[in-house]
């Protein structure tokens, strides 16, 4: 796999494999505008460069997959061609301990998440990323190679632009976004290819290059900066003028910073995209000033857990953590999934350790970044070195202010982009930066790393195969054919038993048998269905509630004697741990009052239902049970409150548009329940 290990000569000694390795290297000065070979490193970082964005920006299982195993087969690969030669000559840099102490405290946070499935898929993540980065370090051997894997990146940023002039312009796009699903993410994939792109020209002397060659670039430049604006993105613009800075700076001095404030002055008054987007975001998204809200959210949970809730938990964790929009009919309604500033998510799930170690490594990789820049290095090198650095900058300013690091396209560009300096660095003192571990083959160490791949491959197709089969399953229940929903939705189930999803979705579709069928036997299967998936994920509090109306249905099919009542008495514990998980869902307070006044218990169900209203003041199901509890109970006057509170609220929504789960909150017969009153007051 690694170009400098072919040579069989390399095999007769350690020393002689040195010397071929330090040859190479000094191939770093040839100018790399004389067509250089392309190495197997290359091709191989080259095809995740182009193949990462093409699919839905590389987030959907399938080019995950694809990536995976890939990098799987690679390292297997480059394992066994190291046996072979009997020696492993591996690329020193400072990031290893960190890497190694880092991939330590991930294992030490999977043991500490409640749910464990997707802390493992995030190790996977990890895992691969790193094995990335060792592709980066022992396979890039001279900056030539480096230059090709800079226009790799260059010619995407061309291309993935093109496409998002394409979706504003002529597809009634209302924001550009490539390939990509998420705007903020092309955009700063444009940014960073741009980086990389300005850095290059920054470097590149007059005559290294002909006029039609400065006429390409330059027109990519201007194709990328269209593209850009026509994105909209306001985190990648604090991206971009971070690695503008960056740039300038390392290039031209404190000049630049002059240059940087007049193009910002510019994009302020011009007319454009852009600008338009900033000042009508408030209107466009009702979430936009929510993040400081996430922000102190996340910034509370760290201090609830300062070692950290777990790899991949965030998301989880909000059920706890949730903060009301005032102005929303569902004050409670958004739960964030990602804490819009990876270095909090990151301390949130990997604990201040986990922070700490992703900051260090960073300033490492910046002293690095520094040294190189002042080595001896040809002109179009530094350049090389400046436009790299700067992407990876960017990437790191966005991660301030939105989840960019869950994007596989981007992290692939950053650890490219950030690896590729350290090997240029390599590839110019070789002698001092190798380091020989004896290896020597044997079939017994050949078969342990083939099932040590195959392990991994079976790891990383797991997912993938699992997510499939209740895809299908989920096409079945849409055609309306519940049967052959629920088998794929079964399969699913066993093929990734950990996903607790899938045990909810053979749960919901056992319901929808019992309701065509009357055969309690699908609410028992729904049972342990739910059960099991409390069990693998006690943070989700939508599976204790549906577990409560589960066991509340088979309560009615019982209409009378102990077991009635004792599965009445699992239903409340059911939504009583619901309410602990998720204190600001109001339905499971209404399912328990309703238990309660069953039970004959008014004084606990109107406790209950006072905390639905208090917790989510539109909630009118709840108001409503409160006006006939009041009306039964003789007290007209709270009664007579509640209904002309019901009646205010749903006049000042009335003609909103609603969601599914508003009109939920919202729907009460008003009308029969002003009727029950009025008899009253006659009486």
């Amino acid at each position: 796999m690694i170009e400098h290990y072919l040579d069989e000569q390399c095999a007769k000694s350690n020393l002689t494999s040195r010397k071929t390795y330090s040859s190479r290297a000094v191939t770093s000065a040839v100018s790399p505008f004389l067509a250089p070979s392309v190495s197997r490193a290359t091709l191989l970082l080259g095809g995740l460069i182009i193949f990462s964005p093409l699919m839905e920006g590389g987030t959907t299982h399938f080019p995950v997959l694809i990536m995976r195993l890939t990098l799987v087969v690679a390292v297997v690969a480059w394992t066994i061609s190291q046996m072979r030669l009997n020696t492993i000559i591996l690329a020193r840099n400072c990031l290893n301990p960190i890497l190694l102490v880092f991939l330590g405290l991930v294992g030490f946070s999977i043991w500490l998440a409640p749910y464990k499935n997707p802390s493992v898929q995030w190790l996977m993540s990890i895992v691969m990323y790193v094995a990335l980065f060792g592709v980066v370090l022992q396979g890039v051997r001279s900056s030539q190679q480096i230059w090709q894997i800079s226009m790799v990146i260059v010619s995407m940023g061309v291309v993935e632009a093109g496409l998002g002039i394409a979706q504003y312009l002529w597809l009634a796009e209302f924001r550009s976004k490539g390939t990509f699903f998420n705007p903020n993410f092309f955009a700063t994939y444009e940014v960073v290819t741009l980086s990389v792109l300005l850095g290059l020209l920054s470097g590149v002397q007059n005559g290294e290059l002909n006029r039609w060659q400065w006429a390409f670039l330059w027109s990519a430049v201007g194709i990328m900066c269209a593209a850009f604006v026509m994105a909209q993105s306001r985190g990648a613009l604090l991206a971009l003028v971070v690695a503008m800075i960056f740039i300038g700076c390392a290039r031209f001095g404190g000049r630049a910073l002059i240059v940087v404030i007049l193009s910002l002055l510019a994009g302020a008054v011009i007319p454009n995209p852009l600008q338009q987007r900033v000042q009508d975001v408030s209107v466009q998204d009702p979430y936009a000033y929510s993040r400081m809200d996430i922000w102190k959210s996340s910034f509370d949970r760290v201090v609830d857990r300062p070692l950290g809730a777990g790899l991949g938990m965030y998301k989880y964790t909000s059920f706890q953590f949730r903060f009301p929009i005032e102005s929303n009919i569902v004050r409670y309604g958004k739960r964030a999934e990602s804490a819009h500033n990876e270095y909090l998510q990151m301390a949130v799930e990997l604990g201040v350790g986990g922070l700490a170690l992703f900051v260090i490594g960073a300033l490492y990789w910046a002293r690095e970044v520094k040294a190189t820049l002042g080595a001896n290095l040809e002109s179009w090198e530094r350049g090389l070195v400046t436009g790299l650095s700067g992407g990876v900058v960017a990437i790191l300013a966005h991660g301030t202010v939105d989840s960019i690091f869950h994007e596989p396209a981007l992290v692939i560009l950053l650890i490219v982009c950030g690896g590729s300096v350290l090997a240029l660095q390599i590839a110019k003192k070789p002698g001092e930066a190798l380091l020989s571990v004896p290896f020597p083959y044997h079939p017994i160490r050949v078969a342990l790393t083939l099932a040590f791949g195959g392990i991994l491959a079976v790891l990383a197709t797991q997912p993938a195969a699992g997510w499939y089969a209740h895809a299908r399953g989920q096409d079945e229940a849409m055609a309306g054919r519940p049967g052959l929903a629920l088998k794929w939705f079964q399969l699913a189930s066993r093929i990734d038993p950990g996903v607790t999803g899938y045990h909810d979705d053979v749960a919901r579709i056992s319901v929808q048998h019992f309701k065509e069928s009357g055969d309690p036997k699908w609410l028992i299967l729904a049972v342990e269905e739910e059960d099991l998936a409390i069990k693998l994920n006690p943070m989700d509090g939508r599976f204790p509630y549906r577990l409560g109306t589960i066991y509340s249905a088979l309560a009615e099919l019982n209409q009378e004697g102990p077991q009635r009542d004792n599965l009445r008495s699992e239903a409340a514990r059911a939504y009583q741990q619901a309410i602990r998980t998720d204190p600001y869902t109001p339905m499971s307070y209404l399912a328990l009052a309703n238990i309660r006044l069953s039970e004959g218990q008014r004084e606990e169900a109107k406790s209950w239902l006072l905390r639905a209203v208090s917790t989510e003041p539109n909630f009118l199901p709840a108001r409503a049970a409160l006006a006939e509890l009041s009306l039964k109970s003789g007290d007209l006057p709270a009664a007579q409150l509640e209904l002309e509170t019901i009646a205010s609220i749903k006049r000042k929504y009335e003609r909103r548009i609603l969601s599914d789960l508003e009109r939920q909150f919202l729907d009460v017969d008003l009308e029969s329940m002003s009727k029950a009153l009025a008899s009253r007051f006659s009486k």
